[in-house]
């Protein structure tokens, strides 16, 4: 009899929170479908570790208004968009493998989001798209 492989992630409909701080998103395998799987609006302090985001017509993460947030060691495939910040500060990109964007789509994008403080690094890709967009 074959061993069945355990998944190491909790399943999830999508996440949406607003004004939420001090808080870790950590472990969700998160399907989109019509909507972004993690969407943060208003937030500040939060780390996104080791998540499993796939099949959104949207974002992998859509950050609009946040602050001081890490993503990182999590596998973005299937979407339309991995990473978006808009109105941002302190938004830190790393250790992500971010796959399968749909044509036209983005990798990393921050829009009105502090430079200075911007960080992104040791992405995986099989994409022949940019690396990140800055507007």
């Amino acid at each position: 009899m074959e061993a069945m492989e355990v998944s190491k992630y909790r399943v999830s409909t999508p996440i949406v929170l607003n004004g939420v701080h001090d808080m870790t998103i950590c472990g969700y395998s998160i399907n989109g479908g019509s909507a972004s799987c993690i969407d943060l609006v208003n937030c500040n302090n939060i780390h996104i570790t080791q998540c499993e985001l796939s099949n959104s017509e949207k974002l992998g993460i859509s950050l609009r208004q946040c602050t001081n947030v890490i993503i990182e060691d999590c596998q973005v495939d299937n979407v339309w968009g991995g990473v978006q910040s808009v109105n941002g500060y302190n938004v830190q990109v790393r250790n992500n493998a971010i796959r399968k964007i749909a044509p036209g789509g983005i990798m990393v994008k921050f829009e009105n989001t502090n430079l200075e403080l911007m960080n992104i690094h040791n992405y995986s890709s099989d994409n022949d798209l940019p690396y990140h967009q800055h507007i």
